[in-house]
Order: C-alpha cells, then structure tokens, then sequence
C-alpha cells in the first residue's frame, strides 16, 4: 500500500514507501525497509508472521528474521536486530542494542557497539567484543577470544579457551590445563600460559601453570608461585610464601617474611634471611648464607660455606667498631703485641712463653700473676709514707725525706718531695726533680734530665736536659739533643751538640757547626721569624718600589729634557731666522748703494733687495750732495720684522 512499495507472498506486506516483502506473511513497514522470508510454518498451519523488517531502510532475510531498528540489518533463521544500525547474521543471532553486531548463530550482541562473532557467544557490555564459541564478554570494553573465554570485568581480556578476565582491567591470556583455565581474578591483574592464574588485585602470572595467589605479587616461570602480599618467584617452580619474599632461580624457595633466595636450588625459610647461590641455604630467622652450598643454621648469623666445606672470607678492611671483623693483619699485630713467641698458625694465635723469675709460663693470666707477686716480693725501701724505692743488683735505691718521692734502680737516689729517679745512679737531688737514665743527675729544683748522663746544675732551677750527656748551667735552660750544652738563663738548644750561650736566645748548632732551620712558615706578626721566601719577596718589593721610584723621576727628567730640547730648537731656529734675516738685510743694502754709487745728481734715490736662508730683505735709501766735497745720506731696511735704520755724511777736502 506504500508507495512505490513491493509485495510478493501470500499475506505479504510492504505498507511504507519503497518498502520490499517477500514470502508468505512478510512485512515490510518501514520507509525503504526490506523483508524477505517466510513464517515458521506457513499461513496454511495458522502461522501468519513472515520476516518482518519495521525500521526505516532496515533488512530482515529469513524465516522469521525481524529487523526493527533504523538502518538495522537481520540476516538468519529467526534472527532479530533490533538496534538502529545493529546487525544479526546467523540462525538465532540477537543483535539488540544501538550499533552492535552478532555474527554466528545463537550469538548475542546486547550492548551499544558491542560485538558477539561465534556460535552461541554474548557480548554484553558496552563497546564490548567476543569470539568464539560460548565467548562471554560483558564488562565495559571487554575482551573475550577463544571458546568459552570470559571478559567479566570491564575492560578484561580474556584470550584463549576458558581464558577469565574477572577482574577490572585484568588480562588473561592462556589454555586450559587440565580443565583448570588460564585466570585473572584481581583488579589490573595478569594472567599469561596455560593453567596459570592471578587472584588478587595487581597480581602478575607469567608462565605455564604459574600461579600469583596474593595482592601485587609476581610469578614468572613455568609452575612458578607467589602466595604472600607483594611476594615474587623468579624460575622454574620457584617459590615464594611470604609477604615480601622473593624467590629467583630454578626450584629456589623463599617463605619466609622478608626472605631472599636467589639461585637454583637456595632456600630462604626464616623471617629477613638471605640466601645466595646454588642450593644455599638459610632456615634460621635473619640468617644469611652466601656462595653454593652455603649453610645458615643459625639465628643471625652469615654463613660462607657449611660443615666440612667452609670458605675464607678475603680483602677483609680492618674492623674499627666493637662489633667489626678483624683480618689476619689485625691478629697478627695481637701475636706481636703478646710477644714472647706469639705467633698466628694457619690462621689460629698461638701463645708464646713467657719467663717471669726463672719460671716458664704458657698464658698471659699466668705470667701476670707471677709477675705481680714478683713485685709485692721486691725491696720497699721508703721510709716515709707514699714513697717508693726499686733497686737492682748491687746497692739499693735511696729515698730522702721528702714524700711522694720515687726512685728505681742500683743507687738511684730521689731525695726532694715529688722527686722521681729511674736508672742506674740517677739523682734527682730537690722537690719536684726527674731524672730518668743511667747517671742522670739533677740538682736543682723543680727540673727535668732525661737520657744517660744527663746533668742539670744546682743553679739551673726549672731547666730541662733532653738527650745522652745533654746539660744545662743556668735558671730555666733548655737542652734537648745528645751532648747539647746551655749556660745563659732562659737559653734553649736544639739538636746534638748544640751550645746556647747567650741568654733568651734560641740555638740550633755551636760556633763552626751551624745548622739551616727548615720548613719555616712564613712570619705573621712582627717578632715572628722570617722565612727566605719572605725575605726574598721583600728584596723583590723593595726593589720594585726603588725601581719606580727611579723610572718615575727618570721620566720627569725625560719630560724636562724634552721641554728643555724643544724650547732650544725653538731658540736657535728663531736665533738662524734672524741670522738670515740680517744677512737679506745687508744684501739689501749692498745693492742699493751699489746702484746709487755712480749717479749724477744733488739728489739720489736707491733701492736694493737681498734674500739669504729663504729669509727677504728690502733696502730704501736717501742721498744728498752738498756740493762737490760734501754728502749726507739716510735710509732703511725690513725683512719680517726685523728692521734697520742708518744715516751718514761725508766730507773731502
């Protein structure tokens, strides 16, 4: 009844212009629409419905299809698009949503622009895709390849047979194995091989049959598991059983909390242990075991090896801290510091012996104790109280009457309170005295000898004798060096030999035996010592300072000698000019009297010019005759401003 509309079938109808039906109970209702196809079981049977196509340019073709939406196409036994611009092809294809596509029978396409391709698949969510047979694809964006591969979780991936993409934005890609398929459970987790599965959010298993059971933990290899929180098992059935654990290599194991494994074979079984290398192990809790075979049974301990395969710990720093380990340098500076034959075996300190009055003993307690009756045993000859008095074999040690007061030694004598002599026939004869060495000897008060025959005299109070036969003769005298001598108050001499003579003055030789002082730092203030570098740099100054000092007047002078020069070539070039000038002048006056000198006449007029040096010259002259035997004459001459005036007269008789 449409215009322009085709009708073919019994109880067909095209109702809508343009519109095509074909078939027994077809119907075409929609502008430019197209159905064609039969009813199940024919009209004769009661069964009026043919193909129907509603929607404006739709297309229905088959028994049964039905096309309702806009531009939708329905293709197939009892096949429905029902969404503009939806396409169903196949026996039973649904494609029911605004944009979608179902191709393969019994497939479901029942979202916006989603795609169903296989027998029986269903893409549910929006923008979602499935293929193969049984596919499921219904979360937003899903992915579902494969048969009976699921994309539950919008924008999962789930490739292969059974694949599950559970999780949002989780990715599974693998076969089954053993009817156990490849799954990804978690938010954002990853499944890729056979069998293998993710459960928990962020998981990651790669690998055939691997297996991430627990939040952000990773398993990588075939048979490889990681079972506690952000664990991770590296290699072929490695594994990984505790929260942070991480197992690498082929069969290695880390179950511990914090535990580390790293090689084939090594096991990590207690809390924070490490271990390192083919089949090493650490079952004690913070443990570390390091190197093949390498065996931590221990709490807290570090193992190099195992029993009956130990290792040598090499390039070992010397321990500073108490709780360091010391190297073999480190023992073998024990050995020496024991002495007595210490020495370090293999790796083993082995005590030396040590003779203690006569008596051999093995260990250091022994020796002390023997040694410290030895001492209670010795001579105390100090007759007052906190005084002591050590002698040797001859004469005993001397104590005088002052208190506090030491001496040690065959003869040593320390009579002044706070007085201390050491060594064989030492002195040390006043209060507060040290003499230290054999026949050192001081007599005066509150000084110091130290060295074999030291000697300080009894006016040399406060002195200091520092050296074999070094000596001192006067108050507060210094002497520090083998045989060096002071004999002026406050005097100090350095170094063997040295004589100090004069006093407060500092020598470091004697008279013919003079000696450089070195390694001089440069004077600061102004009683410092000067170094030659100093002394030098102030040569240098000064004679820069002397130097411009010189070149200074020198150009003063050349200035002057310069002026001088230009003011005389002023003066002879002005004295030359006028030299010239003169000589045109005279020329000048050559040759106007010349030319008046034969003329006849009372009155005669010359004129003459001269020129010398590039300098000119003009002549003007007057002459009267006053008869036959008298004249008298004028005139003048000018060259620049030089000028000359003559007169003159003459008579004859």
């Amino acid at each position: 009844s449409g215009g322009w509309a085709v009708a073919v079938g019994h109880h067909s109808t095209a109702s809508a212009d343009a519109a095509i039906a074909m078939g027994d109970g077809a119907l075409a209702s929609g502008t430019s629409s197209i159905a064609i196809g039969g009813s199940f079981f024919g009209s004769g049977f009661g069964d009026a419905q043919g193909a129907t196509s509603t929607g404006f340019g739709s297309l229905a073709v088959g028994t049964f299809a039905q096309s309702s939406g806009a531009s939708a196409a329905a293709l197939g036994w009892a096949s429905s698009a029902g969404g503009d611009s939806a396409v169903a092809v196949g026996a039973s294809a649904d494609a029911n949503a605004q944009y979608a596509t179902a191709l393969g029978s019994s497939s479901r396409a029942e979202a916006e622009q989603s795609l169903a391709a296989g027998y029986a698949a269903t893409a549910s969510g929006v923008g979602a895709i499935s293929q193969g047979g049984f596919s499921t694809a219904s979360g937003f964006f899903g992915i579902a390849i494969g048969y009976g591969a699921g994309a539950t979780g919008d924008g999962g991936i789930a490739i292969g047979d059974a694949a599950s993409a559970a999780g949002q934005q989780s990715v599974a890609i693998g076969a089954s194995n053993a009817n156990i398929p490849a799954q990804a459970n978690g938010i954002g987790s990853t499944t890729v091989g056979a069998g293998a599965w993710s459960l928990a959010d962020y998981g990651t298993a790669l690998g055939f049959d691997s297996h991430a059971d627990a939040e952000l933990s990773i398993a990588i290899g075939a048979h490889a598991i990681a079972t506690s929180l952000s664990s991770v098992s590296i290699g072929d059935s490695a594994f990984a059983d505790g929260d942070y654990a991480l197992a690498l290599g082929s069969i290695a194991s880390a179950n511990g909390s914090g535990a580390v494994a790293l090689g084939s074979g090594a096991t990590a079984l207690g809390e924070n242990t490490l271990a390192v290398g083919f089949n090493a192990s650490a079952p004690a809790s913070n443990s570390v075991a390091l190197g093949a075979g390498s065996s931590a049974e221990r709490a807290d301990s570090v193992a190099f090896g195992s029993e009956g395969a130990e290792r040598q710990l090499t390039h070992v720093a010397a321990g500073t801290a108490a709780t360091d380990a010391v190297n073999v340098s480190q023992l073998q500076s024990i050995a020496t510091a024991l002495g007595a034959g210490s020495v370090l075996d293999n790796g083993v300190l082995v005590g030396g012996t040590y003779l203690i009055q006569g008596t051999s003993y093995a260990s250091v307690g022994a020796a002390m104790t023997a040694l410290d009756q030895a001492l209670n045993g010795l001579d105390s000859g100090g007759a007052n109280s906190g005084t002591v008095a050590v002698g040797g074999s001859g004469s005993d040690a001397q104590i005088g009457a002052g208190t506090n007061a030491v001496a040690i030694g065959s003869n040593a004598v320390a009579n002044g309170e706070n007085g201390m002599a050491v060594g064989t026939s030492a002195l040390a004869y006043g209060p507060n005295d040290t003499a230290l060495g054999a026949n050192a000897r001081v007599n005066a008060d509150g000084s110091t000898a130290v060295g074999a025959n030291t000697s300080i005299a009894a006016t040399a109070t406060n002195a200091v004798a520092v050296g074999e036969s070094a000596s001192v003769g006067a108050a507060s005298g210094t002497a520090i060096g083998q045989g060096a001598a002071v004999s002026a108050d406050n005097a100090v001499a350095l170094g063997r030999n040295a004589v100090a003579n004069r006093a407060n003055t500092v020598s470091v030789g004697s008279a013919g035996a003079e000696r450089q002082v070195v390694n001089v730092a440069a004077g600061t203030a102004a009683t410092d010592a000067v170094n030659l570098h100093q002394l030098q740099a102030g040569d240098a100054a000064s004679v820069a300072t002397a130097n411009a000092y010189t070149d200074n007047r020198i150009d003063s002078w050349d200035t002057n000698l310069a002026s001088l020069r230009s003011d005389t070539d002023r003066r002879f070039h002005s004295l030359d000019q006028r030299i010239d000038r003169m000589g045109a002048i005279s020329g000048a006056y050559a040759g106007m009297a010349m030319n008046t000198a034969g003329l006849s006449g009372a009155n005669r007029v010359g004129v003459g010019v001269g020129s010398q040096g590039g300098e000119s010259a003009l002549a003007v002259g007057y002459q009267r005759a006053l008869g036959n035997r008298a004249s008298v004459s004028i005139g003048g001459a000018f060259a620049g401003n030089e000028k000359s005036l003559s007169a003159g007269a003459g008579f004859s008789w």
